[in-house]
């Protein structure tokens, strides 16, 4: 497909054209193809170039870096302190320590919405029979997703009233000091996009439940604070225990997301071209193969394999 014109599919002059049924669509496309064009926009004002900086730097990595991660957040920090530490973000008078933890925030938002622009800037708009599915979803942590993850990060949108949209970026990260794979979750829900306000909660795909998952990040996490403060604290993770109850909280957000992400990636979902389903495209394939030239966002509808 012609990314360069792919925009056009769903130009507001042709929204009558289509049957009752889609008209919902073209307004989706546009407002979730702005929000993203405003988040990139943005994070290319802060950081001038850091996109061909850091595809760069993924190049240049390629051997070390596992084929369904982009770029580990730790080398998207270590380029913003080499070459951008007077734009990261924090507050006046804030230096040191508290600066870079500021930086490292300012690295996860970048390395998600690298992810996302590295892979072909997809969108994925999920039929609304699947999330009752994945909302009902047990805590059992999926196997293999890794090996399964179709491109380095996925934009999943909504509609929302006023014909508005947001969603969230799913991408898969690499730690390489602890060899250890992460599933990233960036809610976009903002009334208006913001990169600074994009919240990165990490998943650890470590134990066999999403609540043992969350456990081993709160450790972690915990374990690096106590590093950046030079103290050194014994957790207490017994049943009942504060870090219990965190670590039950934080699955409990992230399981539907989890099971987003393993539906995603498996053959029980289908995705086909939203500009082909409005009749204004050749149908493309899924996962799209390469990443052509333009800006472009391409929208899919994924829906049960089986419908």
């Amino acid at each position: 497909m012609d990314r360069e014109t792919y925009a056009k599919n769903f130009v507001k002059r042709r929204d009558q054209e289509l049957p009752d049924m889609y008209q919902w669509l073209p307004p989706m496309y546009r407002a979730a193809a702005g929000r993203m064009d405003k988040l990139e926009r943005q994070a290319e004002r802060q950081f001038p170039g850091i996109f061909d900086r850091l595809d760069a730097v993924r190049a240049g990595a390629a051997a070390d870096i596992p084929t369904w991660c982009w770029l580990p957040v730790a080398r998207v920090q270590e380029a913003l302190a080499n070459e951008y530490s007077s734009r990261t973000t924090h507050p006046p008078g804030v230096t040191g320590r508290g600066a870079a933890v500021y930086a490292a925030a300012d690295a996860a938002r970048l390395a998600a919405l690298g992810a996302w622009r590295a892979a072909g800037r997809h969108m994925l708009n999920v039929h609304d029979s699947v999330f009752p599915l994945l909302e009902a979803a047990g805590d059992e942590l999926p196997e293999g997703l890794p090996e399964r993850w179709p491109l380095y990060g996925l934009y999943v949108v909504s509609e929302t009233p006023g014909g508005k949209a947001m969603g969230a970026f799913l991408h898969l990260e690499w730690d390489e000091r602890e060899k250890r794979a992460e599933l990233r979750i960036v809610p976009d829900v903002e009334p208006v996009a913001s990169l600074d306000r994009l919240p990165v909660q990490p998943l650890h795909l470590e134990g066999g439940t999403v609540t043992e998952a969350a456990r081993r990040t709160l450790l972690v996490f915990q374990s690096g604070a106590d590093r950046v403060q030079g103290v050194e604290t014994v957790p207490d993770i017994s049943p009942g225990s504060e870090l219990d109850k965190m670590a039950h909280v934080l699955a409990s957000k992230n399981r539907f997301w989890v099971a987003m992400a393993d539906w995603l990636a498996s053959e029980r979902s289908s995705a086909v071209d939203a500009a082909w389903v409005v009749g204004r495209e050749t149908a493309g394939a899924w996962p799209a193969p390469g990443v052509s030239r333009g800006r472009a966002p391409l929208l899919w509808l994924v829906a049960p394999a089986d419908m």
